[in-house]
């Protein structure tokens, strides 16, 4: 087939696309149960389409019908062998054996360690730190009341969580 029929036919393959994309949404909403995997499986068909090299089609409406079908039977196929690896997830979400006296135990002890990392720090480090990440202050505020500049306010709460993460790192959660 000559180059120019060839990309005439992908032309009008194209533009049957772009006419039955409410209708080819609807189909894989309907077999997906997700309007958010229909477009997904929608552009996964357009993209399927700009590939598409020398192959002239003779019915454009019923192959693009095919590919949407196709490609919800195999979204279909994935998400069935997902579920099989939600066991794991499923173990996860579990409650925690622990007694809720051994939880308050622990958050007690975490809480006190929290405090204890916060006084441990330079008064300056805190109350950026505190002013940053407890009250939400843009670090341009905060520069402009300590008379810093952002980029030291950026240093003091870096330094602050590295702190955090110094001190709580052995602790067990």
């Amino acid at each position: 087939m000559p180059k120019d029929q060839i990309t005439s036919a992908l032309q009008d393959l194209h533009a049957c696309f772009l006419r039955e994309m409410p209708r080819l949404k609807r189909q894989l909403t309907f077999r997906t149960g997700s309007i958010d995997t229909a477009e997904d499986l929608l552009h996964d068909l357009w993209l399927r389409l700009r590939r598409q090299s020398k192959n002239v089609v003779e019915n454009p409406r019923a192959y693009l019908s095919r590919i949407a079908d196709n490609l919800a039977i195999d979204e279909a196929r994935f998400r069935a062998r997902r579920q099989g690896s939600t066991d794991v997830n499923t173990l996860r979400d579990l409650p925690d054996d622990r007694s809720s006296t051994e939880q308050a135990i622990i958050a007690r002890d975490k809480m006190r360690r929290v405090a204890a990392a916060l006084s441990d720090m330079p008064e300056r480090r805190r109350v950026i730190f505190l002013a940053a990440r407890l009250s939400g202050e843009r670090y341009a505020s905060i520069a402009d009341r300590f008379g810093i500049s952002t980029r030291t306010v950026e240093n003091e709460v870096r330094r602050a969580l590295d702190h955090f993460a110094a001190t709580l790192d052995d602790y067990p959660d």
